[in-house]
């Protein structure tokens, strides 16, 4: 069965202007999941987009500065010009002339004042969660996923678990499995049911306590168990998880494209 993780995946940088367009197409393409169809807020789904763009694997330097002026054009952009990001990525399909047309714009044209929207104000003024989509019978499922799998030390609810992704958890859930932990969550981001930006939200609200009991798990320890997951069959336990997440997954799916 092939594994459904990002692990072992290398990132190209992206460089040139085919590297600006592709950005530019992979933003409109997750602005019209999240923004237009599931309802999350614009400058969420701008922090996510930029965080998930910064790192690539490229070693030369060419393609380290053409992939750092894009990916600052790009955050420039959803940061300063909503207006322009909005008029354009609105549409169901948007062409490379359109996407040079809105570069042109930005490049020549100034924001409205009651337009701009500085990231630093918008992360002081929003509490950070995990921005999920699901319904009552979703969290039923997932949470009874947890408890099979045994991802937590402790036995949840479908209460307990949208305490967790809205960040309002009173007590920290404690993990039985660092590397399950990453799993479920990064199941869960790769079907888009929440943001991309997941480890560092989690590590943020410091709602779970590491398997080794010291400390609550940090973006670096959720990223090392990632890591860590070998891309071969699954476990008995991460199938568990696949099997749960991804009918949801595929609902949501359909739902995004009812002609598919």
């Amino acid at each position: 069965m092939e594994r459904l993780t990002r692990t072992g995946h290398l990132t190209a940088a992206k460089s040139g202007d085919s590297g600006l367009l592709e950005l530019l197409h992979e933003a409109h393409d997750l602005y019209q999941v999240e923004v237009v169809n599931q309802g999350k807020l614009y400058q969420r789904y701008a922090d996510d987009f930029v965080y998930s763009h910064e790192f690539h694997d490229a070693i030369d330097a060419w393609s380290k500065n053409e992939h750092q002026k894009n990916y600052r054009i790009l955050d420039a952009l959803l940061t300063n010009r909503r207006d322009l990001v909005e008029n354009y990525f609105n549409k169901d399909e948007v062409s490379e002339a359109e996407l040079r047309e809105m570069l042109h714009l930005f490049d020549t044209t100034l924001p409205s004042s009651n337009t701009f929207v500085a990231r630093k104000k918008v992360r002081e003024a929003s509490d950070l969660n995990l921005c999920s989509c699901l319904d009552n019978d979703d969290l039923d499922i997932l949470a009874r996923c947890c408890n099979e799998a045994q991802i937590f030390s402790e036995v949840i609810n479908a209460s307990d678990l949208l305490s967790l992704l809205e960040s309002k958890m009173t007590m920290p859930l404690h993990s039985r499995n660092n590397r399950l932990v990453a799993f479920f969550f990064d199941q869960l981001s790769l079907y888009n049911l929440i943001i991309r930006n997941w480890q560092n939200v989690l590590a943020h609200q410091r709602c779970i306590v590491s398997s080794t009991g010291r400390d609550t798990l940090t973006q670096k320890s959720l990223s090392s168990a990632l890591y860590s997951i070998v891309d071969l069959e699954l476990s008995a336990q991460e199938k568990i998880i696949d099997d749960a997440v991804r009918p949801i997954g595929q609902k949501y799916q359909r739902k995004r494209n009812p002609n598919k």
